[in-house]
């Protein structure tokens, strides 16, 4: 059934566009770099198991997901475990702000070339690097806060907003790399605003990742 209203809502929304609100417009305060930085819903302490849907798109290859994510913010680690509806484990893989780590796929998505990078960066880039710094480039509009610095060959840029300065969009451009992150619909999960659709787009690479978030938990484990 997941999978079904996943299906429609894109089918509703029609390919390439995005189905999801926009995060309303909320006129500015004054706020330096360091603040919005240190605000970010990832920048607490607790560690969280994330539930979500996914479109993964790569290639012509549309495959729709449920899985399980532990995210370690403090230690920039996550751990991502997918499945079908039946609860088979398709796919186990762990991600830090430098590599990837595929602990098992099952073969029909193993026989994609990229498909486990692909994966880790998606997760890597969404939840874990790059983030805001305090040594940003801040221009302040009327209703969002950009933040831009250069990293080698790549240019890095953060755009927040809306009722508790979140993270609205990031992207980088350069050095063999496109890409941008868009996150929607914020909404309090134990306690934390946490984006409940985000939209992944790598031109480079020519993939997609819609993720819708179902749930969010602290956990010890």
């Amino acid at each position: 059934m997941k999978r079904l209203v996943l299906a429609l809502l894109l089918f509703v929304a029609g390919c390439g566009s995005v189905p999801f609100r926009e995060t309303p417009a909320v006129p500015t305060v004054q706020k330096s770099a360091a603040e919005l930085a240190a605000g970010l819903w990832t920048k607490g302490r607790d560690t969280l198991l994330l539930r979500q849907s996914a479109l993964f798109e790569l290639r012509g290859m549309k495959v729709p997901l449920d899985g399980i994510m532990k995210l370690d913010p403090v230690r920039k680690t996550a751990r991502l475990v997918g499945m079908n509806d039946l609860g088979v484990k398709l796919y186990d893989i762990s991600v830090d702000r430098e590599k990837t780590t595929p602990h098992s796929i099952i073969p029909d998505l193993a026989k994609y070339p990229g498909f486990a990078d692909a994966v880790g960066t998606s997760v890597r880039r969404i939840f874990l690097s790059p983030e805001p710094l305090p040594s940003d480039r801040l221009k302040t509009g009327s209703d969002s806060y950009e933040l831009t610095r250069s990293e080698g060959d790549k240019m890095l840029r953060f755009l927040l907003g809306g009722p508790e300065a979140q993270l609205l969009e990031k992207s980088s451009k350069g050095g063999g790399e496109s890409w941008r992150v868009r996150y929607y619909q914020y909404e309090r999960l134990q306690g934390i605003p946490v984006p409940t659709g985000i939209v992944l787009d790598d031109s480079e690479a020519g993939y997609r990742l819609t993720l819708w978030i179902e749930s969010v938990e602290k956990t010890d484990e």
